[in-house]
């Protein structure tokens, strides 16, 4: 298992393709997560009659909100990118017949598959940690040219939010993974997966609105748990004028539960098939 961690590493690290999407991801946190709000803030502040506007988006991008400003990022478009990244660690092996190989040799199947799953939850912790401390500078940064005081969270909050982030991210890269084992490839994986979390999850979510019967359906989809997660940490609701993808939410317990369960499951269900069936 260990051997299998190890080779799992040294090719991810290895990919153009993983750090592409991370840094990428990495600057789209801090563009829409403080840039656009700043530059708003700008504009707003001139006008006497949007004071109070310009100065909710400037409280939004001081390091007083880095919680729900960060976490509030990762439902939607942290979601998606994930999903993007749990497909490429995988789905270009089928591309390239390098499983054609590995499955020939030792260790078994399995335990190359779950030394890749361990590996992608290293990658996904590590997407989480760097999103927040890229964050953190720029709010610090932020709150020292507009000379405002770093009212900074305390740092159980904040190690709340990396955790809940990291869930997030494992589970939508959890069925990236999946999806390319799946479909055997990282292109089809991508498409299928982007349509379920942006398309499919957020038409039931609407639909939920007016048809209460989905409520209990929406309860247990990886989108809507995540916003809901982001939503008991603070995070405002997109319905309240916050960050898409998140919903109000009294308690994390269920949210944790079923993106837990998303991880078991499509971890394992992977596994499962990469042992069962040819490679080819």
């Amino acid at each position: 298992m260990i051997a299998a961690v190890r080779a799992a590493w040294f090719a991810d690290r290895k990919r153009p393709a993983v750090w592409t999407v991370g840094t990428t991801w990495l600057l789209l946190a801090l563009a829409f997560g403080i840039g656009v709000p700043y530059l708003v803030h700008l504009a707003l502040a001139g006008d006497p009659k949007e004071a109070e506007s310009a100065e909710s988006l400037l409280a939004a991008v001081l390091p007083g909100q880095l919680v729900p400003t960060g976490i509030g990022l990762f439902p939607l478009f942290g979601g998606a990118i994930l999903v993007i990244l749990g497909a490429l660690v995988v789905g270009n092996e089928y591309r390239w017949g390098t499983w054609n190989l590995v499955f020939t040799q030792r260790p078994r199947r399995v335990q190359v598959m779950l030394g890749q799953a361990v590996v992608l939850c290293g990658l996904t912790l590590l997407v989480a940690v760097l999103t927040f401390a890229a964050l953190a500078v720029a709010t610090g940064s932020l709150a020292a040219a507009e000379g405002r005081a770093a009212d900074w969270p305390s740092a159980g909050r904040l190690l709340a939010a990396v955790a809940a982030a990291w869930l997030i991210c494992t589970a939508h890269a959890a069925v990236g993974w999946f999806l390319a084992i799946a479909f055997r490839g990282a292109t089809t994986a991508i498409a299928v997966g982007l349509v379920w979390t942006l398309v499919l999850e957020n038409a039931v979510s609407a639909l939920a609105l007016a048809l209460s019967p989905l409520t209990v359906v929406q309860k247990v989809l990886l989108a809507p748990s995540s916003g809901a997660l982001a939503g008991a940490l603070g995070a405002r609701s997109q319905f309240d004028g916050g960050t898409p993808g998140v919903l109000e939410s009294a308690s994390a317990v269920l949210p944790v539960v079923v993106l837990l369960g998303y991880v078991l499951v499509m971890f394992g269900a992977g596994s499962w098939l990469a042992a069962r069936r040819d490679v080819g």
